[in-house]
């Protein structure tokens, strides 16, 4: 399979998006045999014990975390999405309209690596499949440790590769090969997901991420996987 000669710049990534919004759920869900829906409850899961949390979603593309977040949990008063791409927040604004949300969740076009809070505000921040596309990761997680409140929690929750040695190759396949194709044919912008494809693959995943978010200070840090390894949540709490 060809390459791309100028594949999309990290520092703009946002206009990728901006591309791929009109179908971005529906290859979400075509690519993933709709287990991304289970991926994102899940999260829910590891909400912190506190009964009225704030919550930050960075890079909430399309707010379906947000909304998994709204329906699986009611600890959640208030939310606030952010992404660079204007398409995408577009989207979840209407999401979020049509689900009644619309009174307890904000969305603003900001970068995670340069949040526009002030310190200790939020109770949990969460991202979802977008920390690999972060031009700096370890500034990112230092703006998450930032606005976190003491007591508060990072959830992240991204793709990553199978240790098992016969799933690792049948992941490696579907990556290089499945998804460039058929994201492609659903979206008419191959050239994104041979892109998402990249990252996913050379992303830092288990105990090396864990090591990035201890290294900026959280504790309590663990990496849970799911779908054979395919997956996992990573949990950093603030104490201080």
């Amino acid at each position: 399979m060809l390459r791309e000669k100028n594949p999309p710049s990290r520092f703009e990534i946002w206009k990728m998006f901006d591309k791929i919004s009109p179908t971005y759920d529906m290859v979400n869900r075509v690519m993933t045999f709709g287990l991304d829906c289970l991926w994102r409850k899940k999260m829910a899961a590891f909400l912190p014990e506190k009964k009225a949390l704030t919550l930050l979603d960075c890079a909430t593309g399309t707010a379906d975390q947000l909304l998994a977040f709204m329906r699986y949990s009611k600890k959640i008063t208030s939310a606030t999405g952010i992404d660079l791409s204007q398409e995408m927040l577009q989207i979840a604004n209407q999401k979020i309209k049509k689900k009644g949300f619309d009174s307890c969740i904000s969305l603003q076009e900001a970068s995670l690596l340069d949040l526009p809070f002030e310190n200790s505000c939020f109770d949990c921040i969460s991202i979802s499949f977008g920390i690999r596309n972060v031009v700096d990761v370890n500034k990112a997680l230092q703006e998450c440790f930032r606005v976190l409140k003491p007591q508060g929690r990072l959830l992240i929750l991204e793709g990553a590769v199978p240790n098992n040695r016969l799933l690792k190759a049948g992941h490696h396949f579907y990556l290089r090969y499945l998804l460039p194709f058929l994201g492609g044919v659903i979206s008419g912008q191959p050239q994104a997901y041979r892109y998402l494809n990249d990252t996913i693959s050379s992303f830092p995943c288990g105990e090396k991420f864990c090591a990035y978010l201890k290294d900026v200070g959280f504790t309590s840090v663990k990496a849970t996987s799911f779908t054979g390894g395919a997956v996992c949540i990573y949990q950093g709490d603030r104490i201080t």
